[in-house]
């Protein structure tokens, strides 16, 4: 690997990244105000603490990345 490839690497990678963040930021924004919203209708009415709460765990939800799922053994 020659220092002209790592450069040209590091490059492209620069690249994606600072066309890839504003569409990030934007995309996390929408869904912080969707969870939001769900949070504003949950009834009974939430408390500050378990509002935030909500929206953390609708937040992780929402921006978790699906894994494998594991196949059930046949015995």
């Amino acid at each position: 690997m020659t220092l002209k490839s790592v450069t040209t690497g590091i490059a492209a990678l620069t690249a994606i990244v600072a066309l890839t963040s504003p569409t990030h930021a934007q995309l996390s924004n929408e869904v912080r105000r969707a969870c939001e919203a769900k949070a504003d209708q949950v009834r009974p009415v939430l408390r500050a603490p378990e509002r935030e709460q909500f929206i953390a765990n609708c937040l992780a939800d929402a921006t978790a990345t699906p894994g494998k799922t594991k196949k059930k053994k046949k015995y």
